[in-house]
């Protein structure tokens, strides 16, 4: 393990290929650390990991955000989807399934998911009022955790994929799938070529960041810089995209990959969820993990917090179609595990 030091306090840095493992309490310390001219591009569009707002499942804090826009000092963009999880504690507006009255918490229940698993489509709750109220939940939730005013600070432009999706701003879905085809194969569901808002494939080109959450997983359930991608789904609850869940993850990576230069960043820098004898708890690692190959940066995470990959099935689909990790890393991060997360 080597280190970097500066004139402030140091932090550890250990290199795992093309992936980097490092401690960073401050803006200062990722700036340092961000070498990749990916990085110092002029515009960089930024994937935060906004799934809700229980700290102990996990999600993009201000703080982590404002300490990534500091570091990088350029054009921001931020994007991310509505979901039904994001917003004042309330159960949502009510609405009438097969005669039964139900809210919004029904749906994220057993009959709930199953019954959007059979009715993939949205007009009912467009065309119902829950659009303005889950607007109004969005608005609720930048403003209640700060970042409408970092993104005020910044001069952040956000685009809710969303709202950019049922408001029709979207990009015509032939030039999505020509895009993917120059460099993969087809996608699996065309309807996701037409997920794709014309805000941001006018940025084509720039750098994209997968800005997601480190979580000690439970059961090897594992959600960082691929997972993340998941969220860009319009859907506000993604219950018949998780029928096909590694197909319809990697095949967004895919068509993302085609627009932009995909990076991957994983912060666990403040309240991160850890799992501790079947209890979880918040703890503050100051750890973040990054690199080019979003494959390799998820393997070697798996490695560190002792995940099996041969449990993880997208990241097996991901490799098919974005490149191998190397094994030995993922050893080498596996012996590697108890000097980043003592006991």
């Amino acid at each position: 393990m080597t280190s970097l030091e500066g004139d402030y306090m140091p932090h550890n840095v250990q290199r795992f290929g093309s992936v980097t493992v490092a401690r960073a309490r401050r803006s200062v310390d990722l700036k340092q650390l961000f070498e990749d001219p990916l990085l110092k591009t002029d515009t960089i569009v930024i994937k935060p990991n906004w799934v809700g707002t229980d700290r102990s499942y996990g999600f993009t804090e201000c703080d982590a955000l404002r300490m990534l826009l500091e570091a990088l000092d350029h054009r921001i963009v931020v994007t991310e989807s509505y979901n039904l999880g994001r917003g004042p504690p309330d159960s949502g507006m009510k609405f009438t399934v097969d005669g039964q009255e139900v809210n919004w918490r029904w749906l994220f229940m057993g009959k709930g998911w199953k019954w959007l698993e059979k009715n993939p489509g949205w007009d009912w709750f467009r065309e119902g009022g829950h659009w303005d109220l889950i607007r109004k939940h969005d608005k609720w939730f930048l403003d209640e955790y700060g970042f409408t005013d970092l993104f005020n600070e910044h001069g952040v432009e956000y685009v809710n994929v969303t709202e950019e999706v049922w408001q029709g701003r979207v990009t015509d879905p032939r030039e999505i799938k020509n895009a993917v085809e120059n460099k993969f194969l087809p996608v699996f569901k065309e309807e996701l070529c037409g997920c794709i808002p014309k805000k941001l494939y006018e940025l084509r080109g720039a750098t994209f960041i997968s800005f997601a959450k480190l979580k000690k997983p439970y059961k090897d359930i594992v959600s960082f810089t691929l997972k993340n991608f998941f969220g860009l789904l319009p859907d506000p609850l993604r219950a018949w995209w998780h029928q096909w869940f590694d197909s319809s993850l990697v095949n967004t990576i895919k068509i993302y990959s085609s627009l932009f230069n995909v990076y991957g960043i994983c912060e666990g820098i403040h309240y991160v969820p850890w799992w501790e004898k079947n209890k979880k708890i918040l703890k503050d690692l100051g750890i973040v993990a990054f690199g080019r190959h979003l494959v390799s940066v998820d393997a070697v995470l798996c490695g560190l917090v002792g995940v099996d990959l041969e449990k993880v099935s997208y990241i097996k689909v991901a490799e098919e179609t974005f490149g191998a990790y190397d094994r030995r890393h993922v050893e080498e991060a596996k012996a590697a595990g108890a000097d980043w997360f003592p006991s």
